[in-house]
């Protein structure tokens, strides 16, 4: 019951049939993970498709020196590594739960048929790969940005529920910076009437 009313929740599923759901449910599981626990790692064959249905995920790589630099972070009702995943290649990055968290898993081999039945569906799944695309062009911009203001400014237009769920030194990681300068630009935006606080979340004008 719990998995079936779990799915039922999931918005990816939301064009699916009443009968369809309940196969689904009958075929998936639920995974718990504590935090700091790792979900998959960079070179692994992921066999089932993932969906985090409760917490938040960092996504990684490694570089050639061995420093570790966040890709992004996901919260709840996020497909991961369904790229790889479909395309059944080597995951080219490493995820870990940044809370604690659950995972519900769906056999590949099964989802694939419920992909060829409903195009509803296989659109979902596009429209979550285009999300993954905009990130890679959205780190990319983090990167290119002519200063740290900028950076600040982007982020919490695009990523203000992400940022609720992160702690100030992990937004600080993905945008390159460092703490104490995403705190300083983070005040003067506020000044500027470009970012408003309400309680503990910042979002853009």
């Amino acid at each position: 019951m719990q998995t079936l009313e779990t799915i039922k929740k999931i918005p990816l599923f939301e064009s699916l049939e009443k009968e369809q759901i309940e196969t689904l449910a009958s075929l998936a599981s639920i995974v718990n993970f504590k935090e700091g626990e790792g979900l998959f790692t960079q070179g692994d064959i992921c066999e089932n498709i993932l969906i985090l249905i409760d917490g938040v995920v960092s996504i990684y790589k490694h570089t050639d020196k061995g420093d570790e630099v966040v890709i992004g972070y996901f919260h709840r009702y996020a497909l991961l590594a369904e790229a790889a995943t479909l395309r059944h290649s080597p995951l080219p990055s490493s995820a870990r739960f940044h809370t604690d968290g659950a995972i519900l898993r769906i056999p590949l081999n099964e989802f694939e048929k419920f992909l060829l039945l409903s195009p509803k569906l296989s659109y979902a799944i596009i429209l979550s790969l285009l999300e993954k695309v905009d990130l890679l062009q959205q780190n990319i911009h983090f990167n290119l940005a002519s200063n740290a203001k900028e950076k600040v400014l982007n982020f919490y237009a695009k990523n203000s529920k992400l940022a609720q769920d992160l702690k100030r030194y992990e937004i600080a990681s993905i945008l390159g910076v460092t703490p104490e300068t995403l705190s300083r630009m983070t005040k003067q935006l506020i000044k500027e009437g470009r970012l408003i606080q309400s309680n503990r979340s910042i979002k853009a004008l």
